[in-house]
């Protein structure tokens, strides 16, 4: 007789064959939001990607179509294609193994994150159905703001509209975890590519925390007080952007530099690898429904989700402090499911 023991080991070691057999040959990738300033980054980056055979490119505003025509002078690359308008959605995203949905309004100063939520969402709202109906085994990838509500909010739709995967739906917060390297880099004096160190909680200025106690490699090492104090720099680095940007724009060109190494690792997934990419994601180890942390990600979805991090006092207590945040926004963006449904408007 088989023991249960035995039982679980074969079905996680079965799956786990199947997850390494899963992988592509051929990968679409749509960017909904082409346009705008981050999109158009994006684009460029992705248009170099090694990995994408075709990527579409949607937007509502129609110089989208000049940017295909513009990326198709670059020799190389996937090819690209352009679409429109409402009605040339379903074309944009069908057959796609990933989706991404960049940011429509980005951030200005003045700008609650309730505001946001609620100038994206009729966005977010038309892609989830779309995709539910045109697309619904995609990865579907958000970069809009705010990521701490938008993410359960496109969750509930995706539900309401019987396509939702947990397994499939990402908060992309590689920006997170771009600037703890880079000025951890700074701080050390060596290059940002040498070191790893997680990012978890949410992403807004309150719930980003990134564990410097968990810093590899482990011969680094930062005292207590510059473990504070670049801990509020990474908070705060959207913010002073926005600030010398004159409250007009949102960090651009770091973004879709961060998107990118996003997508090129899931595309590394998508070709049979296992990865890990920083993202906001359903997890309930933290007392969430959703949290931001290192992802493990094969070509089926998400295999393993963040959990029992060593942390510092410090760390512990930053936590503390964000869980009560990071449900409070994951509650809004599932209220606001509601609000739309009924044509409301409550910011």
């Amino acid at each position: 007789m088989i023991t249960h023991k035995l039982l679980s080991y074969a079905i996680i070691s079965k799956r786990l064959y199947y997850i390494n057999k899963v992988q592509y040959k051929y990968i679409q990738v749509s960017v909904i939001g082409a346009a705008n300033g981050i999109g158009k980054n994006v684009a460029l980056l992705l248009k170099q990607n090694r990995y994408i055979t075709r990527l579409h490119l949607y937007d509502d505003d129609d110089r989208v179509l000049g940017m295909e025509l513009e990326l198709g002078q670059i020799p190389g690359g996937p090819a690209v294609s352009s679409f429109s308008g409402d009605a040339f959605l379903p074309a944009a995203i069908r057959y796609s193994h990933l989706v991404l949905m960049l940011t429509r309004t980005p951030r200005k100063l003045g700008y609650t994150r309730e505001k946001m939520l609620a100038t994206n969402a009729l966005a977010v709202q038309r892609i989830c159905r779309t995709l539910a109906y045109e697309n619904p085994d995609a990865f579907f990838a958000i970069s809009s703001s705010p990521i701490n509500s938008i993410v359960s909010f496109a969750s509930k739709l995706l539900s309401n509209y019987k396509a939702y995967n947990k397994h499939k739906i990402f908060g992309i917060t590689h920006i997170d975890t771009a600037r703890t390297r880079t000025l951890l880099g700074k701080t050390l004096n060596v290059s940002p590519h040498h070191l790893h160190v997680p990012v978890i909680g949410g992403h807004s200025d309150e719930t980003i925390i990134p564990l410097f106690s968990n810093l590899l490699p482990s011969h680094y090492y930062i005292k207590q007080h510059q473990a504070e104090a670049l801990t509020r720099l990474v908070r705060k680095s959207g913010t002073e952007v926005l600030n010398l940007k004159q409250g007009n724009d949102s960090a651009t060109l770091a973004m879709a530099w961060s998107i990118n190494e996003f997508v090129d690792r899931i595309s590394e997934a998508f070709y049979g690898s296992y990865v890990i990419v920083n993202s906001f994601t359903a997890n309930p180890h933290f007392g969430t429904k959703f949290f931001s942390g290192p992802t493990k990600v094969s070509a089926c979805g998400i295999f393993e989700t963040c959990s029992n991090f060593v942390m510092s006092e410090y760390e512990s207590k930053l936590l503390s402090q964000a869980v009560p945040l990071i449900n409070r926004d994951i509650a809004r963006g599932e209220e606001h499911v509601q609000v739309i449904e009924d044509g409301r408007n409550l910011y």
